[in-house]
């Protein structure tokens, strides 16, 4: 059902409906054209110049004109007083308030009323972004709009109040919390924010303008998105915005068996064998998912050989550089190290000379050529910057493969026995990551660890692991990838990236692979600060006690090669008849495959080309309305139907062996301290049924969902699909006539109040 009505006064019956979902119009962003006039001239339209004052705006900021800028005939509304009839501007519509503070306390009011219509056990979904305060001298005068609704499709001008009291130009608002601590002031219990980051410090791997390469996410966070795309483990993926944050003092550092180490907020997710994770929801013992990264679709084609990436690894390894001549430290044994470093002078048109005092071995090497090769292939003068230079990314995996094979002659030790090569060498961060960057793109297990080894009285910082260009099968070999401990982190900032394909993935310079937040942020035109990229939805409930399906809004956690799925499924068929058949949605085995759903919800919105300014995606709502609004209820009174689930709890030591998850034991220690629990075990669920929570026997129907500003009628269309009744209110009969009507008619029929 659609109403055409004020949100302050909702024309529905007290404890009606179930759970409201809304995102109500953003504060000081958008005119609907829904105030009324008083005087002047009842058939003027209201409108004022034409927006072809604006044009040019589209050719400046995004490179071409649009076709806003050629319809001349478009004209945007006088904001107080007409300028051609002198009607004066009253009613305004919630959103076009003078002060954040009247946005707020007209929100308050709405929200009172949805109230009323709430039923005790009902929630309420919002959805909301946030303002900056800007003067309004330089809106409309070719100045780009920011926030989320200034940028969809339909935006025509921008609308904008006076800069608040206490505020500067600039300035974040704050609007989402305002609402909320306005809203638990008035009564609501405030039951969660749902929202998303890693350090500046960690390394991706992008492939840019100028390449493919290992980069830290701060330097690219400068970047212009549109020329970056990060691989998510089967392809390139584009960047859509990058959002920066402080820290907040609660960020972690997980720390890999391999010895990588990864800072980021608690909130931020990892896909690991036992599903997508947040780092606080990481034990030690935990494995995350990594890729090979992938070789470069054009090497660099030039003189330079393996011959070449040898020489250069090696230099990293053993070299120095004095005035020309390169000067290669080594072992008097290590006769095939000088009779390819001679070879090598020789073919790039230098000459090599040989030194041996006692055991030690030096080897001097000049030539413009060779130092040219240095140049071009090595950043850095000492052991403690050395390390692969950037154009090195763009160069053949073959020709990476000689550059470690080079480094490995330098600074590593072969065990024939253990296949392996053993590494130690001073605590050089910038060579750790190479390090870690050409294995993952060989497809090589490197571990390297933070040691240290006594040197004149003091301890020296170094790194010290093993390297395996063929993996071990052995039993007993751990894999790399395993958490191993969670620690307090001490970076400075966050950074939230957001990538545009499924699953929305990214790898780090490493190879492991990490998750974004919100996958295509809208774009904004500020050069001044980082693309926002997410957005607030605020739970909220009328009591302390509410509905909330927990069953029906889990995440998938899935393994690879994992067959219990099927095993359960046939249990299933092996329960009784009364028991199987009193199930109503089919197969509800032991849900081993999911997990309870995450306050961080990877949404990607999608195009609308109706003529309403801001649709939220249907994605976003479908977890609100399933867990609100029941799928089936009491006809007569409304009381949901409850689940009938049964739990088996088990640790992680009590788990099949076969099951990915099997540990030997419950992990306690640092899972003990961080996340407060004594086991890191698990809970199985299996819904047997559902059954009703009153005792009126009338027969049953389902739930209502209901949105105060539903626009062109996504809430209503989602409520239809998933089974329940929706009902939607907006001021601008436009939207309902034209958007909505369109939208709903072939989902559900049509009652116009």
């Amino acid at each position: 059902m659609l109403i055409n009505a004020n949100a302050l006064h909702i024309p529905l019956a007290d404890g009606c409906v179930h759970t409201i979902v809304t995102s109500p119009p953003y504060y000081g962003l958008r005119d609907y054209g829904t105030a009324k006039w008083q005087g002047g001239d009842p058939n003027c339209d209201h409108k004022g110049k034409p927006m072809a004052t604006h044009a040019g705006f589209n050719e400046r900021y995004f490179g071409k004109p649009s076709v806003v800028d050629k319809q001349s005939e478009v004209l945007e509304f006088y904001k107080n007083v007409c300028g051609k009839c002198g009607a004066i501007r009253i009613d305004a519509q919630i959103g076009l308030e003078q002060t954040p503070d009247e946005y707020i306390a007209n929100l308050v009011e709405v929200f009172r009323e949805c109230k009323r219509i709430l039923r005790d056990d009902g929630t309420l979904w919002v959805n909301i972004g946030d303002s900056y305060a800007r003067d309004p001298a330089k809106v409309g005068n070719g100045h780009p709009s920011t926030g989320k609704q200034a940028t969809n499709k339909g935006s025509l001008y921008d609308y904008q109040s006076p800069i608040p009291n206490g505020l500067k130009p600039k300035d974040l608002i704050g609007i989402p919390w305002m609402l909320a601590f306005a809203l638990r002031a008035d009564g609501w219990w405030l039951r969660q924010d749902i929202i998303w980051c890693l350090s500046g410090g960690a390394f991706v791997y992008v492939k840019t303008q100028k390449g493919v390469m290992p980069m830290m996410v701060k330097d690219m966070a400068r970047l212009d998105p549109s020329t970056v795309k990060l691989w998510n483990g089967d392809k390139w993926t584009q960047l859509l915005g990058v959002s920066k944050s402080e820290r907040k003092g609660d960020e972690l550092e997980i720390v890999l068996r391999s010895g990588e180490r990864i800072s980021c907020t608690p909130s931020h997710k990892f896909p690991t064998e036992r599903g997508l994770l947040t780092a606080s929801e990481l034990t030690s013992g935990d494995i995350l998912r990594s890729t090979t990264l992938p070789d470069v679709d054009n090497p660099r084609d030039c003189v330079l050989d393996e011959d070449a990436a040898w020489f250069a690894g090696l230099y990293i390894a053993e070299g120095s550089r004095q005035h020309g001549c390169i000067q290669i430290a080594g072992h008097s044994k290590e006769i095939e190290r000088w009779e390819r470093c001679n070879h090598i002078a020789k073919k790039f048109g230098g000459y090599a000379t040989l030194t041996v005092d006692g055991n030690n071995q030096a080897i001097r090497i000049y030539g413009k050529v060779l130092n040219a090769i240095l140049d071009e292939l090595v950043s850095g003068t000492y052991a403690s910057d050395k390390h692969f230079a950037t154009v090195t990314w763009r160069y053949s995996n073959k020709f990476i493969a000689s550059m470690l094979d080079g480094y490995l002659s330098g600074d590593g030790h072969w065990e024939a026995e253990n296949n392996r090569w053993r590494l130690g060498f001073t605590r050089n961060y910038n060579l750790e990551r190479d390090l870690r960057t050409a294995c993952a793109r060989l497809g090589y297990q490197l571990i390297l660890n933070m040691s240290t080894v006594p040197y004149k009285g003091k301890d020296v910082p170094t790194f010290r692991g093993e390297l395996r260009k063929e993996r071990s099968t052995h039993h007993n070999n751990k894999n790399a990838n395993e958490v191993m401990e969670i620690r307090k982190a001490r970076c400075r900032y966050v950074y939230d990236l957001g990538v545009a394909d499924e699953p929305h993935l990214f790898a780090l310079a490493s190879g492991i692979l990490t998750h974004n937040s919100k996958p295509n942020p809208m774009p904004e035109s500020v050069k001044d600060r980082c693309t926002k990229s997410h957005e607030y939805i605020f739970l909220l409930s009328k009591s302390a006690r509410y509905y909330y399906d927990n069953e029906a809004v889990k995440e998938p956690a899935n393994y690879p090669n994992d067959d219990r799925k099927a095993r359960a499924k046939e249990e299933h068929k092996s329960m009784p008849d009364g028991l199987r058949n009193g199930l109503r949605h089919g197969n509800y085995d032991y849900d081993m495959t999911s997990r309870n759903k995450r306050d961080v919800w990877t949404v990607t919105t999608k195009p609308y080309k109706g003529a309403h300014y801001a649709t939220y995606p249907p994605d976003l709502i479908t977890p609100c309305i399933l867990a609100g609004a029941p799928e089936t209820c009491c006809a007569k009174c409304g009381a949901p139907y409850e689940r009938v689930v049964e739990r088996d709890r088990k640790a992680r030591n009590e788990l099949p062996k076969d099951d990915p998850r099997y540990r030997p034991n419950t992990y306690r220690g640092s899972y003990e301290n961080i996340n407060g629990k004594g086991d890191a075990g698990y809970t199985f669920t299996q819904t047997l049924g559902f059954q009703p929570t009153c005792t009126c026997n009338a027969g049953t129907s389902s739930g209502i969902v209901f949105d105060p500003f539903v626009g062109s009628g996504t809430t209503v269309m989602v409520a239809r699909e998933l089974g329940r009744r929706g009902i939607g209110l907006d001021l601008n009969m436009k939207y309902l006539d034209v958007n909505a009507r369109e939208r709903l008619a072939s989902v559900q029929p049509l009652i116009f109040a």
